[in-house]
């Protein structure tokens, strides 16, 4: 019997994408929301460099339309603990926060991860406009996690690259909040806007239950104005 090498993935980084059905009207909504906002209040700095970054209590708001990209949100979050711990594997609750931001000609942000946070993610609500001389302007790009493998050689060049996810309206991007990731310096013409959140292991995930996701904020994820919402 000849040998047979045996290859496993090890290490491996799951990264979800989803493009939510029939996002034009929600998007619609949301792109006016978000703009709307953005002219009542000065910008939050976080890793934005220029652009505008909201508070992160978006999806507390009780328009339609956001609840409906909670929706999206929370069932993209239970996908990926679905596939990552397995089925009906947790129990207990995730703690969501969301923040829009808006990015014009020069805006980019910096490299970052979000600490304390199990999943990561990003929804483009207007991708913006691309531009002819800058073919990675307002891209999302998450880098290779594994120290030293871009002084590494090897057939094919299969380690150190960097993944690089093009924007577009109705795209859903969710990862784990410890990759490190940033957004190229975007050159196009009208906003590019997104609403990006993280979802948090709460303490009472530590307690058997069915799984909840409670929408909430960074700085009051216990208060009693949020909702929570089966999956």
């Amino acid at each position: 019997m000849p040998a047979t090498l045996e290859v496993i993935p090890a290490f491996p980084t799951l990264v979800g994408r989803l493009r939510v059905p029939d996002a034009g009207g929600m998007n619609d909504e949301l792109r006016a929301l978000i703009l709307a906002e953005e002219a009542r209040y000065a910008s939050l700095g976080r890793s934005n460099i220029g652009g505008w970054h909201s508070r992160t209590d978006f999806f507390n708001r009780r328009e339609p339309v956001v609840s409906a990209l909670t929706s999206w949100v929370t069932w993209a979050v239970s996908q990926m603990v679905d596939a990552t711990a397995g089925q009906d594997a947790f129990q207990g609750m995730l703690t969501l926060a969301a923040w829009a931001t808006i990015c014009r000609a020069g805006a980019y942000h910096a490299p970052h991860c979000h600490p304390d946070s199990a999943w990561s993610g990003v929804y483009y609500v207007d991708a913006g406009t691309e531009h002819a001389d800058r073919p990675i302007s307002g891209m999302l790009e998450f880098l290779d996690p594994r120290s030293g493998v871009e002084a590494v050689t090897a057939p094919g060049d299969p380690y150190g690259e960097p993944v690089r996810i093009r924007p577009a309206a109705g795209l859903l991007v969710i990862f784990p909040s410890w990759l490190y990731h940033w957004v190229h310096p975007y050159a196009g013409r009208t906003p590019r806007i997104a609403v990006s959140f993280n979802a948090t292991l709460a303490p009472a995930a530590l307690k058997a239950g069915t799984a909840d996701v409670v929408v909430g904020n960074e700085v009051a994820a216990s208060t009693a104005a949020m909702s929570t919402i089966r999956h």
